[in-house]
């Protein structure tokens, strides 16, 4: 009897288990609105070195994000595991090499074929029926153990600017609170709080190394982290961070740093080897130098086989299978390299042509009068420019005819009187506007826009313009400056801080407030007639270099020497906040023993005069 019913029993089970077995297998459901995704695998193949495709989802329905070479908008519907993209959409039309412009157009491609989707928190599947198209990884949204490269910055002249050739800028925010990284000489590092998209910048600390090439990279460090310390909000979009201030200006454009993996060398006593000893990581290019394009970085620690060098000795070519020729350069100065007294010498690649800095997704406000253009420029609409669905392609056309036109709404004003210059270029690679004279690698533009500029004597700016076939055009817009011409000769106006020595008795601690010096400590500024300002910063020495016109100054970063003082309480602190103040000053006023330095708002620095 019991064996007939345990035989009962386990048939009974196994009807139980074949039914769940017919029972249709239901996936499980992700809300994919406010969710951010990096492209890993596109049609079974891993993007081009070098290339991040993201896509960003939002809450309010819009679908957006990098197809490699241009930005892209446009709407997402999803139902359960159903998701379908809106078509047209919108996008810039940037022009990128031949083998990224056929990624993007696949993987826009993607998008508009898209029906299904699969998904876990880490990694997202679009697909058409049952076929996979594309694989996208999760980007996680906050700051916390995620490093960049800076791409553009407010130079605190109301100007984004890029960065010098030759240049890079790092910054690496850790999970402790701390960001860090190359200013483009020196290291820097300071404490930084987020609350929701609001961000805080402590005062930054910095070694105290001078580098004289390129010409301008020491102000280039010094502009770069006052704008990192004016951020206040910030904004991830995918590969992008964009930082601005408070008054919602673009303080600091950067994009995602990309680790890579280098292949490890055999244990062979005579193999070239390297390890990455820069506390940041080392940048990994394209070829032996910081203008060449950005592979990744290699993590500090790592090791790699090195299978090459540039004649100077001051580049390394690295085994980099993920490269487009297998190889990656790595700066001298980043690692400790072995076994490299016969490393052949490689030639270096072609250097690639540089682009403009692609625009952020939400324009900084200047207040600006309704643009008229110009009799003879061809109208271009500020807005992005449809893509034609994929379901009707275009035929094959002609080179696109570049559309170029600049000028000004007035190109003859007063002294102290302002105009606006304004752009608009279609169907080239890169454009440039700034005045004549200056690097105009640093004033990289989009395809059309507006800038207010107030010139001081008659300037000349000029707009550089790189087409397609790799040649260059100009444009130029000349503003004339009247002023009431003097009667006489003027006479030169001496220095009045030269030779005059002052303590401070006030100073702006950066956060509104006018504070007195700390009880027992002194603040000492000296101003040399070889525009050097020096003193005691009240424990430390400080010196730096000082101009003045008029009642205009400008101080630059100061250096100083490294003590640490325990005492009083706070007078570290008071020595940073100084020094940072100190920075500030936009103009002077001297009333008797009184000495009043004001930053472009507000006092900075009140001294009185010592013997």
């Amino acid at each position: 009897m019991k064996t007939i019913t345990k035989v009962a029993l386990l048939g009974l089970v196994l009807l139980a288990l074949a039914a769940c077995q017919l029972l249709p297998r239901r996936e499980a459901t992700v809300d994919l609105a406010g969710t951010s995704w990096v492209l890993s695998s596109l049609d079974g193949n891993v993007p081009l070195t070098g290339t991040a495709i993201t896509l960003q989802l939002g809450s309010d329905g819009f679908a957006s994000g990098s197809d490699g070479c241009n930005r892209f908008r446009t709407t997402f519907s999803q139902s359960g595991t159903r998701l379908t993209f809106g078509q047209p959409g919108a996008s810039t039309m940037m022009a990128c090499p031949e083998p990224i412009m056929d990624q993007a157009t696949a993987f826009m491609a993607v998008l508009a074929e898209t029906t299904r989707f699969s998904a876990t928190e880490d990694e997202l599947v679009l697909r058409a029926g049952s076929k996979d198209l594309a694989t996208l990884k999760a980007i996680s949204q906050g700051l916390a153990d995620t490093a960049w490269d800076v791409v553009a910055y407010n130079n605190g002249r109301e100007a984004v600017v890029g960065l010098l050739l030759g240049t890079e800028i790092t910054a690496n925010f850790g999970a402790d609170g701390t960001v860090s990284g190359n200013a483009g000489c020196n290291q820097y590092f300071a404490n930084y709080s987020v609350d929701g998209n609001a961000i805080e910048i402590g005062l930054t600390g910095t070694t105290f190394m001078f580098c004289p090439e390129p010409p301008g990279v020491m102000e280039q460090e010094s502009e770069y982290l006052a704008a990192l310390q004016s951020a206040a909000t910030y904004r991830i979009e995918g590969d992008q961070l964009e930082m601005r201030t408070a008054a919602d200006q673009i303080a600091v454009m950067m994009t995602r740093r990309t680790a890579v993996d280098l292949p490890e060398p055999a244990p062979l006593p005579t193999t070239p080897w390297a390890r990455v000893t820069a506390v940041q990581g080392a940048s990994i290019h394209a070829g032996p130098g910081a203008d060449y394009p950005l592979i990744g970085f290699a993590r500090t620690g790592d090791e790699g086989v090195i299978v090459g060098r540039d004649a100077d000795w001051r580049w390394w070519a690295v085994s980099l299978p993920s490269a487009p020729d297998g190889v990656g350069w790595v700066s001298a100065d980043d690692v400790l390299a072995m076994n490299v007294e016969n490393v052949p010498i490689l030639q270096a690649p072609p250097p690639s042509v540089p682009t403009a800095v692609a625009p952020a997704a939400t324009p900084t406000r200047v207040a600006t009068a309704t643009p008229l253009p110009p009799p003879m420029a061809t109208a271009v609409p500020a807005t992005a420019t449809p893509v034609p669905p994929t379901a009707t392609p275009v035929p094959p056309t002609a080179t696109p005819v570049p559309q170029i036109a600049f000028w000004a709404d007035q190109t003859s004003i007063q002294q102290g009187q302002c105009t606006t210059l304004r752009w608009s270029v279609e169907n080239v690679q890169a454009v440039w506007v700034y005045p004549r004279g200056e690097q105009y690698h640093r004033f990289p533009r989009t395809g059309q826009g507006s800038e207010a500029v107030c010139p001081p004597r008659t300037t000349t700016y000029e707009m550089r313009v790189l087409l397609r076939d790799g040649s260059t055009t100009f444009r130029e817009v000349t503003i004339n400056v009247a002023g009431l011409p003097p009667t006489v000769a003027p006479t030169p106006v001496p220095n009045p801080l030269a030779g005059t020595r002052w303590e401070v008795v006030n100073y702006n601690n950066g956060r509104g407030a006018l504070v007195s010096v700390l009880n027992d400590t002194r603040i000492a500024m000296d101003f040399g007639a070889d525009g050097q300002v020096t003193g005691n910063a009240g424990c430390n020495s400080y010196f730096t270099y000082y101009q003045i016109s008029g009642n205009n100054i400008t101080i630059g970063q100061p250096a100083s020497t490294s003590l640490t003082c325990a005492e009083p309480e706070g007078v570290m602190q008071q020595e940073a906040e100084f020094l940072v103040t100190l920075q500030t000053a936009a103009t002077f006023r001297i009333d008797g023993d009184t000495l009043e330095l004001r930053s472009a708002t507000e006092v900075a620095v009140i001294a009185r005069r010592v013997p």
